[in-house]
């Protein structure tokens, strides 16, 4: 998976061309709708507020094309905040400083003051390892070529899979696969530990153990690859030409440390952070309509803008983990009750 998304040359995230939007392989929520950067930027306002005369960083891991910490940036001109754009690859973002700082990795963003760490589909898109229960015996899944053609083979996996399975209480049914990486406790821990005040809102498609590694609703494991606005379970097809995803294990981003102020589904974090304020949500006959176009492309963005917030779209499908340090742990808005 390594070689498949990240090759410097022939990795699918090596493509010159975006693979986020309609017109890519699949949408994230940051492009879906306008909605989930109002949202957030309503959360930098209320970090600002809490941390009034602190210089304030927003820091955006995985920030791709930099859309997303472009709009915040666009939208909050306090002279004590700053905006840092944080991609292993960065060809993509167009955009360069004073707006938003660009950087290679994390270890590269100043440390002083009081930071809010974002991030979108940064954790499931961590190499994973796929793995089986045989018997007595952990499997994990291995590429070999035959005849020109990529197959799995089972050999039996290291003995830190099994540690990890051993140390969380987590059995799996016979048969039964499992996709995980190792990486994202041991990634979340060094976030965690970079800042000395803030949060760190992580978004993302995943579950806690004891739902992730259910031996009926996952047998099968939660690795797919996408194209073309499709999903399929052929990892093998078209290798460095596809998306490679499996749901995140938010118990261990919780086990990393921090203390957990919001675990829920994405809907309800954008929603309590005043989501339904935007104009996209405001009554169509007070939006000034003067075409049939205008009007198509208004109902296009409100169920764009409908899929992030209702039960049927990807805000009930995402989780939102929110972690503090040294900071107030009660009373921030994405925690007030809906009803």
């Amino acid at each position: 998976m390594e070689v498949a998304l990240y090759h410097p040359e022939s990795g699918y995230y090596a493509r010159p061309e975006n693979p986020v939007g309609r017109t890519g392989d699949y949408v994230t929520a940051p492009v879906l709708s306008p909605v989930f950067s109002f949202a957030l930027g309503n959360l930098v306002r209320e970090f600002v507020r809490r941390n009034e005369g602190v210089l304030c960083s927003i820091v955006d891991i995985g920030c791709g094309d930099g859309g997303l910490i472009r709009a915040l940036a666009s939208e909050n001109s306090s002279p004590n905040v700053r905006f840092f754009g944080v991609d292993r690859d960065l060809r993509r973002a167009g955009f360069s400083p004073p707006l938003v700082g660009l950087k290679p990795d994390l270890r590269s963003v100043p440390r002083d003051g009081a930071h809010l760490i974002l991030s979108n589909e940064l954790y499931d898109a961590f190499p994973f390892a796929r793995l089986v229960r045989r018997g007595e015996q952990l499997h994990e899944l291995w590429v070999q070529e035959r005849d020109g053609v990529l197959d799995w083979v089972e050999r039996e996996a290291p003995a830190p899979y099994e540690d990890y399975f051993t140390a969380n209480g987590i059995e799996l049914a016979e048969g039964q696969f499992a996709d995980v990486s190792l990486e994202w406790e041991a990634f979340h821990a060094e976030v965690l530990d970079f800042f000395e005040r803030g949060l760190v809102v992580t978004i993302d498609y995943g579950y806690p153990a004891d739902k992730l590694f259910h031996p009926r609703a996952r047998r099968f494991g939660t690795a797919a690859a996408y194209a073309g606005q499709r999903v399929s379970r052929d990892l093998l097809a078209n290798p460095g030409a596809q998306d490679l995803t499996a749901h995140v294990n938010f118990s261990d981003l919780q086990r990393a440390g921090g203390t957990t102020l919001f675990f829920d589904r994405l809907a309800k974090f954008l929603l309590s952070l005043g989501a339904a304020e935007h104009p996209l949500f405001r009554p169509v006959e007070d939006s000034g309509i003067t075409s049939a176009e205008e009007g198509l492309e208004l109902l296009e963005a409100r169920e764009a803008a409908r899929r992030l917030v209702l039960p049927d779209g990807i805000g009930e499908e995402m989780r939102v983990l929110v972690q503090g340090k040294n900071v107030d742990l009660e009373g921030w808005s994405f925690q007030r009750p809906l009803y």
